[in-house]
């Protein structure tokens, strides 16, 4: 199953690439929306082999996943891996340049079932795909806009 969502910013992609990789942001973010996050890799900067433990509840259950940093070519593009008991994924960033202080931020989800269990999760999912895509075009607009409230860019 893929999601994929786009959102313009009024920023250099270089300030939004840097937005992107300020893990420490990221994580009080996501500790806001109720989501526990563990870093567990010990590299001094952003790169591949950057590693979390990410705990949250997604229908009901508690769930886990282990994120993993796969590339790293900035200012454009941020690849990650996750994997979950009955999941796996990637996840592309890719971050276009439009004009000197503009930019575009793209983001494809990509999940892949492991056993029975996660391919019977993602076909109900397949059935609420149009809100599902709602949910994350919004959640990528909010995360634009959280990233503009902290400073961090000013979007448009």
């Amino acid at each position: 199953m893929k999601f994929s969502s786009q959102e313009d910013i009024e920023a250099p992609a270089q300030a939004v690439f840097a937005a992107l990789c300020d893990h420490e942001q990221f994580q009080r973010v996501m500790q806001q929306r109720g989501i526990a996050m563990r870093r567990v890799d010990d590299r001094p900067e952003v790169g591949p082999g950057m590693a979390w433990e990410i705990d949250f509840k997604f229908r009901g259950r508690a769930r886990k996943l282990r994120c993993l940093v796969t590339e790293v070519q900035a200012p454009e593009r941020l690849g990650l891996s996750n994997e979950s008991d009955g999941l796996t994924g990637d996840v592309a960033i890719s971050v276009v340049t439009l004009a000197p202080n503009r930019s575009r931020l793209l983001v494809l989800v990509e999940m892949k079932p492991k056993n029975l269990s996660a391919r019977l999760l993602l076909q109900s999912m397949r059935f609420a795909k149009g809100s599902l895509d709602r949910k994350f075009k919004s959640r990528l607009h909010d995360w634009a806009v959280q990233m503009c409230r902290s400073g961090q860019v000013n979007s448009g």
